[in-house]
């Protein structure tokens, strides 16, 4: 697959997936410390902030800390910052601060700040799917060269797992020469009996002219786990292995067996402007070729200008110790992302 077959594949995606979603009946009550009762209907809880739509002032975003009550006749996943997952309904509290979740078992009671998100279980395949799509776009008239980029997020998480699929894409043309460089990876975290431990299923496919890339083809699976989780950020690592096939524009087609060690960090701020930070590490061990090592890297920063509309700057990083050219590659783009 080419980086522009790349592209078009993405923004078919994109394409695909978007569409409206009915809302539920706007039933849910927010209870403040200082009195105010607000009823709506609860969007999502990320970031220490509460999202909650109602009729007379739309879409709201209220601190959870100022929360003293929440009540609701529909059926959640909470997670707590200890990685405890629960599916249930929401009880009225016997006291401010207070959450009660009702599941088939029985009833849990805990505070509400150990609440690190609030996600609606959804009944459509839309409403539970997470989009970002960015692109950018630059032209240097002095030596006719043009670069293009696209970068794209899909995440789709229910009560037994969240499965995401991320993107990029970008191609320099000159009138001397073109290069490109394109990586696709899906990832699948599976949730376990232990509370911060997670089965992890992942496969990708990239192609790199500077490394001497023709095409690179992995799938493998390990055992992850949550090393910190808050309202603020999260802390992420997987290890395990994984079998690439890859074909190289010198040493012809070759399979081997690698560790797979990944870490990824990710640390937010949901009240206006939006910001987002994404950065992750992967190291690859060669299992099979003695003294081969591969890695790579991406950060991505987003700043939200208008609600939903960002400023996206992305930076990636690749190495390996015996590739056919350049052992470095790297990249950074800048452009313009839309959320849905």
């Amino acid at each position: 697959m080419k980086p522009k077959q790349l592209a078009c594949f993405i923004l078919l995606l994109f394409c695909t997936v978007v569409s409206q979603a009915q809302a539920k009946e706007k039933t849910d009550v927010v209870t403040l410390y200082n009195g105010d009762r607000i009823t709506g209907e609860v969007k999502s809880l990320e970031g220490g902030i509460l999202e909650f739509s109602t009729d007379a002032m739309g879409t709201i975003r209220i601190e959870w800390q100022d929360i003293a009550n929440l009540e609701s006749e529909y059926f959640y996943e909470i997670r707590l910052s200890s990685g405890a997952r629960y599916l249930g309904s929401v009880q009225p509290p016997e006291r401010p601060g207070q959450v009660i979740v009702m599941d088939l078992e029985g009833q849990y009671r805990f505070d509400a700040l150990q609440i690190v998100q609030i996600r609606p279980i959804e009944k459509t395949i839309v409403d539970r799917l997470d989009i970002y799509f960015s692109a950018g776009y630059s032209y240097t008239k002095a030596n006719s060269t043009a670069q293009t980029s696209l970068n794209t997020s899909i995440g789709y998480e229910n009560e037994k797992s969240r499965n995401s699929l991320t993107g990029r894409a970008s191609m320099t043309d000159s009138n001397d020469d073109s290069t490109s460089s394109s990586k696709l990876d899906l990832d699948r975290a599976i949730w376990t009996s232990r509370d911060n431990v997670f089965r992890s299923t992942f496969g990708g496919y990239e192609t790199n002219d500077e490394l001497g890339l023709e095409h690179r083809i992995s799938a493998g699976m390990g055992i992850g786990t949550f090393f910190m989780e808050s309202q603020k950020n999260r802390l992420i690592g997987v290890a395990g292995l994984q079998l690439i096939t890859e074909q190289t524009k010198n040493q012809g087609e070759d399979q081997n067996i690698e560790l797979y060690l990944s870490s990824r960090f990710l640390a937010w701020r949901l009240d206006t402007p939006e910001l987002d930070l994404d950065l992750g590490l992967n190291l690859y061990p060669s299992v099979t070729d003695s003294g081969r090592l591969r890695s790579s890297s991406d950060i991505r920063l987003r700043w939200e200008l208008i609600e939903d509309l960002f400023l996206d700057i992305t930076a990636y990083g690749t190495y390996d110790n015996q590739a056919d050219s350049n052992n470095v590659d790297y990249g950074l783009t800048t452009g313009m992302g839309w959320e849905f």
